[in-house]
């Protein structure tokens, strides 16, 4: 069965790589020009780009700030200790501020430059007189900074990518990385094929985000998608290798089980209902509504779909309306 692209890495894990080639690279300059001072907080920088790697890849929105925080004071405490304002160092500001704020929404970016305040605490701590002007310190901090962000603003994909990214908008879900219904169909008949031709189950688990509208109206789009996306890894890790996790409307994923019989479908959508209301989602308590078909047992794949969702909204009539279907032909 064919997979999707890669995901594009979440910011976070994006600014965790960053700040380890960053700090590495201040290390080796430190290390060359005979800085010794600089290496220490250099190398504690690195250490932190290592554990923040770590930590990105699972839990991308813990910590996530606190690392930028720890970026800048390691920075700071480095040019404190190799010249102040007037050191050599200060050339690396510019490319923290960038690194910080490239690829993250600009709503983020707040939280994300205001730490670089800490550099000139830190240097006037060191040296109260910040280089015999104080003023022109600042100002050069803050056009430091500022020259970052710009050059992060300017950052543009190739035409050929942008076109390409243009081209899957509607067959991946912006919000949770799933694919969407569209994609649905395809990969259902190529999973039911080969259930027949193996002689294996194949079933499918709908399960429906209960109060999600409420939600929505309640946190807003954003912290609404931000619940939506943690229940969407977590059905992930439950669809398996062989698996898929679809998108198929706001409230609504459907799971793609090959070789997993009607039972153990279904304790397969227990065991991910327990998991996300036993835990806390993007701060939040979500609760799953689910439903489980399996093919053969049901011979038609729309009727496998359509038994699936039934299950899960019991009172809900037959959809009809694009982007909220399950029957395949609507799908298409």
């Amino acid at each position: 069965m064919s997979r999707p692209a890669r995901r594009r890495p979440e910011p976070a894990l994006l600014r965790a790589r960053y700040r380890v080639l960053f700090f590495l690279c201040i290390t080796l300059l430190a290390a060359a020009l005979g800085d010794r001072a600089a290496v220490a907080p250099a190398v504690a920088g690195v250490l932190l780009g290592v554990y923040s790697i770590r930590v990105a890849s699972t839990r991308p929105d813990e910590l996530a700030h606190t690392f930028v925080v720890l970026d800048w004071a390691c920075l700071g405490i480095a040019l404190a200790v190799t010249g102040g304002a007037g050191g050599w160092l200060l050339a690396a500001v510019p490319f923290l501020a960038f690194g910080q704020v490239a690829g993250a929404p600009r709503e983020h970016w707040p939280f994300l430059v205001g730490p670089s305040l800490l550099l000139p605490v830190i240097l006037a701590i060191a040296d109260p007189t910040l280089g015999g002007s104080r003023g022109g310190a600042l100002v050069r901090i803050a056009l430091l900074v500022a020259g970052g962000c710009v050059a992060a603003t300017r950052v543009r994909r190739r035409p050929a990518q942008r076109r390409r990214r243009e081209a899957h908008v509607a067959k991946v879900d912006p919000g949770t990385g799933l694919w969407t219904a569209v994609r649905l169909p395809g990969f259902l008949e190529q999973a039911a094929a080969s259930a027949l031709e193996q002689h294996q189950p194949c079933s499918v688990v709908y399960l429906r985000l209960e109060h999600f509208g409420d939600s929505r109206d309640f946190l807003g789009v954003q912290d609404s998608e931000a619940l939506a996306r943690g229940v969407a890894r977590r059905a992930e890790r439950h669809a398996g290798r062989d698996g898929r996790a679809f998108r198929v409307c706001p409230d609504g994923i459907v799971l793609v089980l090959p070789g997993l019989s009607l039972a153990e479908a279904r304790e397969a959508a227990a065991s991910l209902s327990r998991e996300v209301s036993g835990t806390l989602i993007a701060g939040r308590r979500q609760t799953l509504a689910t439903g489980a078909a399996s093919f053969p047992t049901l011979r038609d794949i729309e009727d496998v779909l359509a038994a699936a969702r039934a299950e899960a909204l019991p009172d809900a009539p037959l959809p009809v309306a694009v982007g909220e279907t399950l029957p395949l032909a609507a799908t298409r």
